[in-house]
């Protein structure tokens, strides 16, 4: 039987944003009492910009520091059921096809590999066309392991450097479409059920998923759309990964620069539990820990920035020796 825990409190699970209380930016999300459905005052909040802000302030915290003292969190075992969410029509990724290579993001990967193998992987992750930022953002597509279209992310990037524009906070395809009830899963989770015996690796960027699959065909590779993006940490995600093979790929930095808890001992520490609630291989690869210098964490680098060294003449992901620059690693 799986269970799930019921918590007394909990973040909200709606989707919106409000003002961070350090940073000044719409990226924290409030916490909820999930007994008398009320919102906590808009400081008692995460703020999702996890590696360069890290502001979160509790319910406990803020119970403690009013005076009013904590009441322990609620957890209680109850038999799982599957809840009913609402799905897109396949048509929308179909529609946003028309036009695909011709977004800044694909301009990028046409730019590193060539024309053929951009496409390739753009086709087949399914990353379309959105008509924001005048026709040149894109969208990754959410679509789960029964090729069910769960909604899609809509972002902008630099078409020379690959670099998201944080001018332009990322939107989804889902907002305007309520009520709504969404539930995300992984980016690229539609070819699990395509190659059931490949190991699968995962990332935290949609772009990095791609470039690995690019330098290594011979696994799967998804993402979770940020360090804690999906709620790839809850059973209705990660259930996924039963009885397959697993690599995790965590960015080399800092979850919580407050803790100078790194990414690295997160992800860590989620793969141990996912490991003791559902049959699995998994794994955390160190790599970026092994070759980065740790006084670069504050980079922020991922498996792209050592898969991809682009040479000044031909701007192709090729080692000055012509083959693949993982080969160096």
């Amino acid at each position: 039987m799986n269970t799930q825990t019921l918590y007394k409190f909990s973040l909200d699970t709606s989707g919106k944003k409000i003002v961070c209380q350090s940073c000044g930016q719409r990226r924290a999300v409030r916490y909820k009492n999930n007994e008398t459905g009320e919102f906590f005052p808009d400081n008692v909040a995460r703020c999702d910009r996890e590696n360069s802000c890290g502001y979160h302030y509790t319910p406990k915290q803020y119970l403690t520091d009013l005076g009013a003292g904590y009441v322990p969190i609620i957890k209680k075992e109850e038999e799982y059921v599957e809840t009913k969410i609402d799905l897109m029509p396949l048509s929308y990724v179909e529609r946003s096809m028309n036009g695909y290579d011709k977004t800044n993001f694909a301009n990028y990967l046409i730019d590193l590999f060539g024309f053929e193998i951009a496409r390739k992987a753009l086709r087949k992750y399914f990353v379309g066309m959105s008509r924001n930022d005048d026709g040149t953002a894109c969208i990754f597509w959410r679509i789960d392991e029964q090729v069910n279209l769960r909604t899609g992310k809509i972002m902008c990037y630099n078409p020379h450097t690959g670099k998201r524009n944080k001018e332009i906070n990322p939107t989804w395809v889902h907002v305007k479409m309520k009520p709504f009830n969404y539930r995300l899963c992984f980016f690229g989770e539609h070819l699990l059920s395509e190659y059931p015996d490949a190991t699968i690796g995962i990332t935290e960027s949609e772009k990095t998923a791609i470039i690995a699959s690019i330098y290594m065909p011979e696994m799967i590779w998804i993402a979770t759309g940020g360090n804690s993006g999906c709620k790839w940490r809850e059973y209705d995600v990660y259930k996924v990964f039963t009885n397959r093979k697993v690599i995790l790929f965590p960015d080399f930095g800092f979850f919580n620069k407050k803790s100078g808890k790194t990414c690295f001992d997160e992800w860590t520490e989620r793969a141990n539990h996912i490991a003791e609630k559902i049959k699995c291989s998994i794994k955390v690869s160190s790599v970026l820990e092994n070759k980065i210098r740790p006084e670069e964490r504050e980079n922020d680098f991922d498996l792209a920035d050592i898969l991809v060294k682009r040479d000044t003449d031909t701007g192709i992901a090729l080692s000055d020796g012509g083959y693949p620059a993982l080969w160096d690693f």
